[in-house]
């Protein structure tokens, strides 16, 4: 368990708090590209607990800038999207998607606008992601993972708005026995999963529900820790990537898509949960998880749109469970979506919100949740070293070769293979 100090510690991200820093010295995932339309009005969002807006001009370039003007704080939303900028209501103060300041009605001619503090940060854009660098000073080199080096046609993303710490939907790719639990119907409905997924001669609830007890190894990397799951006739692996990204494996299909997640905080409350699905071999095909789950959310931009009845999702009404489901011994959970990915995002998260304010103190720990330990172990150390005044880790490492791997075999679980797919 964690005690309530190192509880605060690893979740707090807002104002001074020493986790917020440290984030901040890494590129940052904000908003999915295509929600940024040229010339369109900017996009308001809140990313450790700091207000920004993002835009993309007439001519196409992106920029992210803090939503308060420079000059005296009126909301940049508010901003008409002129040709090389946003241009303040208040009092016309015009900012490039550079950051650069091109016009201050408010000053002299002669003024030399360089001089003037804009509070603009860096972008990157690619893979349909905007990036940002929230940091101080230089921002460093843009990090190589596995996906960042496609062609836009190889990667799919969209974006969920959880109602929970950013730590939490972490913790729960950390923690693979609930896969066999909460995902018991729904990965057994998935047709690479269903046939070994579970062993069937495994162990079993006093209500005669099938799962396998697993083997798990853990070990730690320049970039966070490797994670090996053994159990049934399946090996997978996966990798957390310094501060926020997760990979977790999908199938055994080694051409098949590969999957990752990406938690980044809105606040201390609020997490901006990104879901990346991508293919080294070539293009997305029809047929592969990207497409057939994500490809059919006719809203990317929140996954949650996509849910029946989200908007009245509550604890009043238990996140809209269907009892009667349960009862009859149709679904496991009470939660049973279109397809797969949206079932088991309803799963995940409406169990990770139910669990209210994070306090893991009370928690009660198994074998089963060794990679959840090494996982703080590793976030608590790496915030140790960087108020030691350490390089943030990992943050300029490129990782291209790091993915998660879904293995069918017999054979103990071995960290031999729990890196790079040998590309």
């Amino acid at each position: 368990m964690l005690d309530r100090e190192k509880s605060q510690l690893l979740t707090q991200v807002t104002g001074d708090a020493p986790m917020g820093q440290l984030m901040r010295e890494y590129w940052i995932p904000v908003v999915r590209a295509s929600r940024l339309r040229a010339g369109a009005a900017p996009v308001r969002l809140t990313i450790l607990g700091q207000q920004l807006v993002a835009f993309r001009s007439p001519a196409g370039e992106v920029g992210v800038m803090d939503e308060a003007c420079p000059h005296r704080g009126a909301s940049m939303a508010l901003a008409r999207n002129e040709p090389d900028g946003l241009r303040c209501i208040y009092h016309g103060w015009k900012i490039g998607a550079d950051g650069m300041l091109r016009d201050a009605p408010t000053h002299p001619e002669h003024l030399p606008l360089a001089r003037l503090r804009t509070r603009s940060h860096p972008v990157r854009e690619q893979q349909g992601m905007v990036w940002t660098w929230l940091g101080k000073g230089k921002p460093p080199p843009f990090r190589e993972l596995a996906f960042t080096g496609l062609d836009d046609d190889q990667v799919i993303t969209a974006t969920a708005v959880v109602k929970c710490n950013w730590l939490r939907p972490l913790e729960t790719l950390w923690d693979v026995f609930h896969s066999q639990m909460l995902h018991h119907d729904t990965n057994r409905q998935i047709p690479f999963r269903g046939d070994n997924y579970f062993s069937n001669d495994g162990r079993t609830t006093d209500t005669g529900m099938k799962y396998d007890y697993p083997e798990m190894l853990v070990e730690r990397t320049g970039y966070g820790f490797d994670l090996v799951n053994k159990d049934a006739r399946k090996q997978t692996t996966g990798h957390f990537v310094l501060p926020f990204i997760q990979f977790h494996s999908i199938g055994p299909d080694p051409l098949e898509d590969k999957a990752l997640k990406i938690s980044v905080p809105i606040d201390n409350e609020t997490t901006l949960l990104w879901s990346v699905v991508f293919n080294r071999h070539g293009p997305l095909k029809d047929t592969g998880f990207g497409l057939t789950n994500l490809g059919r959310c006719a809203d990317r931009d929140d996954l949650f749109n996509n849910l029946r009845h989200g908007a009245e999702r509550s604890a009043d009404t238990r996140w809209n469970q269907d009892r009667e489901s349960m009862e009859q011994g149709e679904s496991f959970s009470g939660y049973a979506e279109a397809f797969p990915t949206l079932t088991l995002l309803a799963e995940d998260n409406f169990v990770l919100e139910s669990q209210g304010a994070y306090d893991r103190s009370q928690e009660q720990l198994g074998p089963v949740d060794r990679a959840l330990v090494e996982g703080r172990r590793v976030l608590l150390d790496a915030l140790q070293a960087y108020k030691a005044g350490s390089a943030p880790q990992g943050r300029e490492l490129d990782v291209p070769d790091v993915q998660a791997h879904y293995i069918l075999e017999d054979s103990p679980p071995s960290l031999a293979s729990a890196g790079s797919d040998g590309q």
